[in-house]
C-alpha cells in the first residue's frame, strides 16, 4: 500500500508524546487549507477571543430581569430515586416553563461524587447532592436543582453547606443566588435542629448582601400570626419548635416569608397533606431578602407536579426586577454676585432686603432663650431670600 508515489503517510505514534518536541505534533488539516501550526495556532487563539467575548456577554444577561419573570420553585419530590420518575419530573418542569426548581427528599445515594449533574430532555439539568442512609439502610433525604438550559448556562457557582443544604448562584446584575434546604422534622432532636439552623444562617451570612437571596425548601415549620401588626396570611394558629426556629433565623438574616405575603384563598395555602391523619400544613416555604421583597410579585401553591406521587405541593414564586430609581441631590443654585459689585444702589437694596428678612424672622421665633445655631440659620435663609428676589441665577 505504501509506495513512492502513494500519498498515504503511516500515522504517528502517541504514546510517548512527553518525548516528542512540540513541532512534531502539528498535522496539517486539508479542511482548513494546509495551513501550518503557527498559522493554526493564530486563528485558535482569536476564536478563543471572539469565544470569551460570546461568553461575557451571555453572563451579563443574567435569568432575572425588568421585563420578564422568571419562575423559581420548590417541591419535595419524596423520591426520584427511579429514572422513570426523574424523566417525568422533567417533563413537568419543562411544561410548567419554571427556571429554578428546588428538589427535596431526591433520595439519591451517590457513591462516589458529592455533587452530581444529570442531562434530561431540552437542556434541563438535575443538580443533586447526595441523600443519607437511615438506620435501616435505607435512602433518605436529600436535596438539589432542576435548572432550565438558560438556567444552567448562568451557573456560577455551586456549593453545598451540608446534607441538607444546597447554594447555587447565576450570573446577572444582579447575582441571583437561591438555597434549597430540607429541614428536620419535629421528630428530630432539638441539637439536629438547631445545628441545621446554625448551617443555614452561616450559608445566608456568606452571601454578599447585593444577591437577590432566595431560601427555599421544606422546612417542616408552622408560622402563625405573631402581633395584629402583622398583616400576613397564615395557615396555622401556633407556631411549633421549627417555627421559632426559624423565626430565629428569618430575623437574623433579613428574610421574609413570600407565602404569607400574598392573600389567598385556604385552599392556596396548604403545601402538605399527610398520609395518616391526612391534616393539612403550610411547611414548604419561599423566603426572599427583605432588601429584594419588591421583587417577588406572587407566590402561588399549584398541584401541577401531582402525577409524581408525592405528599407535597409546588410552591412556585414569580420574580421580575424591582429597581429603585436613584435620587439625586438637589441642585445647587448659584447666583452672580458681580452685578452687586459694580452697583452701589443695588448692594443698598441687598443689604435692606437682608436686614428685613432676618428681622422679621426674629420677630416670628419668641423663645428667650439666645441659640447662636438658630439665629445663624436664620440669617442664612434670609441671604438665600435676597438672592431669590434680587440676583440672577449663573448660567450653567
Amino acid at each position: 500500500m505504501y509506495t513512492t508515489c502513494s500519498t498515504r503517510v503511516q500515522a504517528p505514534n502517541f504514546n510517548h508524546v512527553g518525548s516528542r518536541h512540540p513541532d512534531d505534533l502539528a498535522i496539517l488539516n486539508p479542511d482548513k487549507g494546509g495551513m501550518g501550526n503557527d498559522d493554526m495556532s493564530t486563528l485558535e487563539h482569536l476564536g478563543d477571543i471572539e469565544n470569551q467575548k460570546i461568553h461575557k456577554k451571555k453572563k451579563s444577561m443574567g435569568i432575572v430581569s425588568c421585563r420578564r419573570d422568571t419562575s423559581v420553585g420548590t417541591l419535595n419530590v419524596r423520591t426520584i430515586r427511579e429514572s422513570f420518575k426523574r424523566l417525568e419530573l422533567a417533563a413537568l418542569f419543562v411544561k410548567s416553563q419554571i427556571s429554578v426548581l428546588g428538589v427535596q427528599e431526591h433520595r439519591i445515594v451517590h457513591d462516589e461524587e458529592e455533587i452530581k449533574t444529570e442531562k434530561h430532555q431540552k437542556g434541563v439539568h438535575l443538580v443533586t447532592s447526595s441523600a443519607w442512609r437511615n438506620r435501616c439502610q435505607a435512602a433518605t433525604g436529600g436535596v438539589g436543582f432542576m435548572l432550565s438550559s438558560e438556567a444552567y448556562k448562568a451557573v456560577s457557582l455551586i456549593k453545598s453547606y451540608s446534607k441538607r443544604i444546597l447554594l447555587v448562584s447565576f450570573d446577572g446584575n444582579p447575582r441571583l443566588t437561591v438555597i434549597t434546604v430540607y429541614s428536620p422534622t419535629e421528630a428530630a432532636t432539638v441539637d439536629e435542629a438547631e445545628d441545621f439552623h446554625d448551617v443555614l444562617r452561616s450559608a445566608v451570612k456568606d452571601v454578599p448582601a447585593h444577591h437577590l437571596l432566595l431560601v427555599c425548601g421544606d422546612l417542616n415549620a408552622h408560622l402563625c400570626q405573631l402581633n395584629e401588626e402583622d398583616s400576613g396570611w397564615y395557615w396555622h394558629q401556633v407556631s411549633n419548635r421549627n417555627g421559632g426556629l426559624l423565626r430565629d433565623t428569618m430575623l437574623e438574616g433579613n428574610l421574609e416569608a413570600t407565602n404569607h405575603r400574598f392573600q389567598k384563598p385556604r385552599s392556596k395555602m396548604w403545601t402538605h397533606l399527610s398520609d395518616g391523619t391526612l391534616s393539612k400544613s403550610q411547611i414548604d416555604y419561599i423566603l426572599v431578602r427583605k432588601k429584594w421583597r419588591n421583587s417577588v410579585k406572587n407566590t402561588v401553591v399549584s398541584n401541577s407536579f401531582n402525577s409524581l406521587g408525592s405528599d407535597h405541593r409546588l410552591v412556585l414564586s414569580f420574580i421580575k426586577l424591582s429597581l429603585r430609581k436613584c435620587q439625586s441631590a438637589p441642585r445647587i443654585v448659584r447666583y452672580d454676585y458681580d452685578p452687586i459689585k459694580r452697583s452701589e444702589e443695588l448692594q443698598s437694596m441687598y443689604s435692606v432686603e437682608v436686614r428685613n428678612r432676618f428681622s422679621l424672622l426674629l420677630e416670628e421665633d419668641q423663645e428667650e432663650n439666645y441659640n447662636p445655631t438658630a439665629h445663624y440659620e436664620k440669617l442664612v435663609d434670609s441671604i438665600h431670600a435676597a438672592n431669590k428676589k434680587l440676583l440672577k441665577p449663573t448660567r450653567r
